[in-house]
């Protein structure tokens, strides 16, 4: 899982510094920025903090299922040959093309069951996609988790407090326009930052911890317990 580790590290860092400059602000230090509004600066950089902590969410989630699917289409892996989980989700997003499918015509609907009969009858590779996930731009603890269990991956995670809700909901008020930046995140604290910032890492870490022991072992095998 060498491409989520990167882009995690990379994000977390980017927070990091970002939050350190956060922290000045916090302290009025103005040899640090100093602007005609500071106290509006702060505001703002406030919610863009939240978008950084999402950005870092999905991006992680993304990268590692996205890895997990390349390595799946590396070995070749049949349907006959994988887990029930992959089977379902690789069967049920075959049928929802059909059913998606504007066009009335029968011959159509034969066509692409026959096309999926024969992918499994002739042990042809799986190919999964991005768009099985279906994330769009509405990830949370119990999404992740449930995105997780539709492949049996296993993780440790906690988010007790339901903080990647917190930040989901102020990413997607901000991103269709419902807040301001000034407005969206002004009553969060500098503690409170911390809080929610270490909870999404330490959430993200057990959720990767998962996807490279799944992807080590081989669990989306079916021979494998």
């Amino acid at each position: 899982m060498v491409d989520v580790d990167s882009i995690f590290e990379q994000r977390k860092k980017e927070i990091e510094f970002y939050y350190s400059i956060l922290i000045e602000m916090d302290k009025d230090n103005k040899t640090i920025i100093n602007t005609i509004d500071n106290p509006l600066l702060f505001k703002i950089m406030k919610s863009n903090f939240i978008l950084m902590l999402y950005n870092m969410v999905e991006a992680t989630v993304i990268t590692g299922m996205i890895e997990i699917f390349n390595q799946v289409k590396s070995e070749n892996c049949a349907y006959s040959a994988v887990i029930d989980e992959i089977k379902n989700v690789w069967r049920d997003y075959k049928v929802k093309q059909i059913y998606n499918n504007q066009s009335s015509e029968l011959k159509t609907y034969t066509n692409r069951v026959k096309s999926i009969v024969e992918d499994i009858t002739s042990d042809k590779p799986l190919v999964l996609v991005r768009d099985m996930m279906a994330i769009n731009g509405n990830l949370n603890a119990q999404k992740i988790k449930k995105l997780c269990d539709e492949y049996r991956i296993r993780y440790r995670v906690s988010d007790e407090k339901e903080y990647l809700e917190q930040v989901r909901k102020k990413r997607n008020a901000l991103a269709h326009g419902d807040e301001s930046f000034s407005n969206c995140s002004r009553d969060l604290t500098i503690l409170d930052l911390e809080e929610i910032k270490d909870t999404v890492v330490n959430f993200l870490k057990g959720i990767i911890k998962g996807m490279t022991n799944y992807c080590d072992k081989k669990l989306y095998l079916l021979s494998v317990d």
